[in-house]
């Protein structure tokens, strides 16, 4: 777009006010309300389009056959007793492909399906159906588009020709519910002209509810009406202006409702506003015969102050990292293209009425322009607008800056410091060389993680270098190229975020290394390397040396968290989900992945090989790149060695490789806020949740108060009274709300949709029947919530919908206080959830925030490891509940490094099952008040020791005060001043009897103390234990408490 056409995309100005408070410079005004465009009329040529609101014949979910979500009501004739009538059905109908669908009429009196009945004619405009009548019955139901379906979660629902309803079938029966006509009946009825037929009369056409209604946005206009409204289009293509009201919905047909009028006598578009108000409207841009290419948008005649805040959604915006883009708009012939524009009226536009134009112009065939006149009303919008959605108010939330405060740093997290080449964050510190990549990196954190040492740890064995090695170099073959540095600075970019860029250079090559630290412990390069002559090259590559400590244990490179293999050999493969590692100990560690600048988050969560991982060019090579993880003997350094492979490079060549490093832990264990925090989730009355023990409440999806998937925006004073009782009584209240999938109840669905594939996946279509006939192609279906009949499609987590996200959990926090997110296998990148930490804590004083996962490790989601996925995400987290097919069977080390969150500074729960509840504990894990899973027992007797102030003293610690003299029976200690609490878990496959050994000194106990194991309801019984002989279950394990012999 041109600088002095339409601003695609508002100024950061504006964006950022919108969270602002009206402030009028006129004198106040009353609160208007929004302006309703006026209804059409449902009556089409004396048929009246209406909701039959009748039961659907198959519930949501299940298996089975359905006579469909339209019909058309027939009546015949009072008296008439003939062999056949013929109705002519004006069903203006736009699937593709109408007459493969099956027809099956119903006598409406007996619900019994009529078997003589036939289609002889279906196109999209019209059907005529010929049936023979029951005697006595003057009224029958014709259904035009029955289906079939799979039922579940993710159901395949087809829609059957007449042919198919016939055909005997093992998955469906139509037996009774479809049509066998006669064929002698059939044949002399076909033979007939239809003179020669008695006629019915169609009456209405329905759908099974509202929702389903096609009326009036997709009743289409006839091939004749179509072209008479065409036909005095200039050059051959039309703009239409329409009412948000009604958001233009078929891409290849016209709604019947516009044919009033046509292309060159539509009226102009006529509306009111109020002062305040975030308004919107459509211009529908009908290309006609031919293409219409490199559309754009443009303004003239409007109030000088509005041409910063008019905008065409369609053309660009704000992007959802905060940069401006613009997009080519090119129609394909017979295309219905909606164009959503906005205009944010001014606080203090003066009432009255003005007028301005809205030209559309094309590269290849002229240009159109739309008058529009708007009425401002002395009136002002409430909250924009927003809180009516189904106006599209909210379209201004695609453009959204909110959530990007530079200078808001989440607790415990603080500013960072910089002295000299080093930086230093919390419980880190990163210590840069001269060509700007780390020469050091430590760790504070002691391995107890609640707290810091004096002295660090180092996570790197040695400085980090890219080596490129030529055939030739100067330094003999295979020797890495010399490189001269020159000096560079550390920028303070904000509070949180510090920045450098170093260059480098040698007779070969010029190196720009630009790297970002941010105070979470996020270590972001960009390097870029550019070959100043044509040259070959041997190897390029980055190999990361870690101290041993920092290299116990592993996560990625298709490896199940644990014990670091002594040796890896790994390569890029796009049917996998891996771009790096995380190696690391307990208190010090470090994950990094290895990208370029066409990084693209991929689709997780069953869905990754629709959207998988791109090779990133530099490092993949062609298949040539890989990582080679190998450690030095009698415990020497680890190293990663990141390679690419040979190459041949001209000169000017330039090569991106990029890399992200994320230190670990990220903050202290706050042992005492995770223990006084239990989560009940699942919707109940909130004095069930309080009489559980519970003292936060996560709201699910499918439910109530939060109905429809990722869009908790309907019932809302339900959901509001809920919230007020549970703060009255204590407890927080949590919603599910996540970008991945998006409901088909939002109300902005078709204008999301008239934005192609920025927002909603491409995809093949199907699932929901409602998605097959309203959307009928180009989306991904997902998730069917069939208790409340939701379906859903797949939206993308790096898209202007996470702008429109942000805005909503501002809106939820300040309009519902809200007080936190649960968090449901994420598809959006560390910068949104950057975002929404920031607009939640805006609002609400304390934010709480779990992050919830399946196991990724499988091949639907390319074998990559969930915390290895979301760890970039850990910083913001409050809490981890990674559940479904975790394999709670394996070892110790799986547990930590995969569930616990232990390493990286944060506490979680188990779900798989209902966990474990003793290897849980080793770790401060419990399982979640959650459907059947009821961990009170555990949590009361945490209660009686008073966990809550003790001190967690892991199995892990090189002086922990309690182990046992088996391995495969461990022991973590939860000490009090007056008391202990020791989980013992087994791994063992037999029963065992394992004596304890206890520094009891450390403990804080004297000598003589008395051991027993408290009653725990439906895991072990009180008795008195002899520390000496302690009996453990198999694979199970025990809850003792210690304290003086004396109390």
């Amino acid at each position: 777009m041109k600088s002095n056409e339409m601003r695609s995309g508002m100024a950061a100005t504006l964006l950022l006010s919108l969270l602002l408070p009206l402030a009028c410079s006129e004198p106040p005004v009353e609160p208007g309300e929004l302006y309703r465009a006026p209804t059409i009329s449902n009556q089409i040529d004396g048929v009246v389009f209406e909701a039959g609101n009748w039961e659907p014949h198959l519930a949501a979910g299940d298996k089975g056959v359905s006579w469909g979500n339209h019909r058309a009501v027939v009546e015949v004739g009072p008296g008439e007793d003939s062999d056949a009538v013929l109705v002519t059905i004006p069903w203006r109908r736009h699937d593709p492909d109408p007459a493969s669908k099956a027809v099956i009429v119903v006598d409406a009196a007996s619900g019994s399906v009529v078997p003589n009945a036939a289609a002889v004619h279906v196109d999209n405009a019209e059907g005529v159906v010929v049936f023979q009548p029951n005697s006595g019955s003057s009224e029958y139901h014709v259904y035009y588009m029955p289906w079939q379906s799979t039922g579940g979660y993710y159901p395949t629902i087809t829609y059957p020709t007449r042919a198919q309803l016939l055909e005997p079938s093992a998955d469906f029966s139509w037996d009774g519910l479809a049509p066998n006509p006669d064929p002698e009946w059939e044949r002399q009825v076909r033979a007939r002209t239809p003179a020669e037929l008695e006629r019915a009369r169609t009456t209405r056409i329905e759908s099974v509810n509202e929702f389903h209604s096609f009326f009036p946005m997709e009743v289409i206009a006839t091939a004749e009406e179509s072209a008479a409204f065409m036909r005095d289009a200039v050059e051959g293509w039309a703009v239409v202006p329409e009412h948000r009201d009604y958001p233009v919905r078929m891409l290849h047909f016209l709604p019947h409702h516009w044919t009033a009028f046509t292309a060159a006598t539509a009226p102009p578009f006529s509306s009111q506003v109020l002062k305040g108000e975030a308004f919107t409207f459509q211009l529908a841009v009908v290309s006609g015969d031919e293409p219409l290419n490199d559309v754009e948008v443009s303004f003239d005649g409007f109030p000088s102050s509005w041409f910063d805040v008019l905008t065409c959604f369609n053309c660009g915006g704000m992007d959802e990292i905060g940069v401006p883009f613009t997009k080519e708009i090119d129609l394909p012939a017979g295309m219905v293209q909606p164009l959503w524009i906005g205009v944010w009226i001014p606080d203090d536009q003066p009432t009255g009425s003005l007028e301005g134009t809205v030209t559309v112009s094309s590269s290849n065939r002229g240009s159109q322009t739309a008058d529009v006149r708007l009425a401002v009303l002395n009136g002002r919008a409430v909250n924009s607008g927003f809180d009516e959605p189904e106006l599209q108010t909210r379209l201004f939330w695609l453009n959204s800056l909110a959530g990007r405060d530079p200078s808001f740093i989440i607790e415990p997290f603080e500013p960072i410091t910089i002295e000299d080449r080093s930086l230093a964050i919390l419980g880190r510190r990163v210590e840069l060389g001269e060509s700007g990549l780390p020469s050091d990196i430590f760790s504070y954190f002691t391995p107890e993680l609640t707290g810091f040492a004096e002295e660090p740890n180092p996570i790197l064995a040695g400085p980090l270098t890219l080596e490129v090695t030529i055939a030739d170099g100067e330094s003999g073959p295979g020797q890495p190229e010399s490189f001269d540095h020159a000096p560079f600075d550390i920028v303070r970019e904000s509070s949180g975020r510090a920045g450098w860029t170093a260059e480098s250079s040698s007779d070969r090559f010029r190196m720009t290394v630009e790297g970002a630290l941010e105070y979470d412990g996020m270590l972001d390069y960009r390097i870029t390397l550019v070959a100043l002559e044509d040259i070959e090259v041997e190897e390029i590559a980055l190999p990361i040396s870690l101290a041993p400590g920092a290299a116990e244990y592993m996560l990625g490179l298709g490896q199940k968290g644990g014990k670091r293999p002594a040796e890896i050999d790994w390569t890029w493969n796009v049917e996998n989900h891996q771009e790096g590692a995380w190696l690391g100990g307990v208190e010090r560690g470090l994950q990094y992945v290895l990208r370029d600048d066409g990084y693209v988050r991929p689709l997780n969560t069953n869905f990754y090989r629709n959207q998988p991982l791109l090779m990133p060019t530099s490092w993949f090579n062609g298949g040539r790149g890989g990582i080679r993880i190998s450690e030095e003997p009698d415990g020497g350094a680890v190293t990663a060695f990141n390679y690419s492979g040979p190459r041949t490079l001209a000169a000017g060549d330039t090569l991106n490789f990029n890399v992200r490093f994320l230190i670990t832990p990220f903050k202290p264990l706050d042992t005492a806020t995770h223990f006084e925090t239990r989560f009940v989730h699942q919707y109940v009355p909130v004095d069930s949740v309080q009489a559980w023990g519970g003292t936060v409440v996560n709201i699910h999806h499918a439910n109530e108060i939060n109905p429809y998937i990722n869009y908790p925006f309907f019932n809302l004073d339900q959901q509001a009274a809920y919230i007020d009782e549970a703060h009255a009584r204590g407890v927080k209240v949590k919603l599910y709300n996540t970008i991945r999938e998006l409901t088909y109840k939002a109300n902005e669905l078709f204008a999301l949709r008239s934005l192609e594939d920025e927002i909603l996946n491409d995809g093949e279509g199907g699932g929901h029947s409602w998605m097959q006939e309203h959307l009928e192609s180009n989306y991904h279906s997902a998730w069917h919530a069939w208790r409340v009949d939701d379906a859903a499609m797949l939206n993308k987590g790096t898209s202007r919908w996470t702008n429109y996200y942000i805005e909503g959990l501002a809106w939820l926090a300040a309009n519902q206080q809200i007080d936190g997110l649960y968090l449901d296998d994420i598809a959006f990148s560390r910068e949104t959830v950057k975002r929404l930490v920031t607009v939640l804590h805006e609002h609400r004083d304390e934010v709480v925030i779990d992050l919830h996962s399946a196991n990724q490790f499988n091949v639907r989601d390319g074998f990559t490891n969930s915390a290895m996925l979301y760890m970039e995400h850990f910083p913001f987290i409050s809490r981890l509940w990674f559940g479904e097919y975790f394999e709670y069977d394996l070892d110790e080390d799986y547990w930590l490094t995969e569930v616990s969150g232990l390493p990286f500074g944060l506490m979680g729960e188990m779900l798989q099952d209902g966990g474990h509840p003793y290897r849980g504990l080793l770790y401060g894990m419990t399982a979640r008040k959650y459907g059947d899973v009821d961990p009170r027992p555990v949590w009361t007797m945490m209660n009686e020791f008073g966990i809550a102030e003790s001190r967690m003293l892991g199995y892990w610690l090189d002086d922990a005060p309690t182990r046992t003299d088996h391995p495969r029976v461990l022991a973590t200690t939860y000490a009090r001043p007056d008391a202990v609490l020791i989980t013992l878990a087994s791994w063992s496959g037999t029963d065992r009897v394992v004596e304890l050994s206890l520094d009891l000194d450390a403990l804080g106990l004297g000598p003589d103390v008395r051991a027993w194991a408290p009653a725990v309801e439906g895991l072990q019984a009180e008795t008195e234990v002899e520390l000496s002989a302690v009996r453990v279950p198999a694979g199970q394990g025990l809850f003792l408490i210690l304290e003086p012999a004396s109390r």
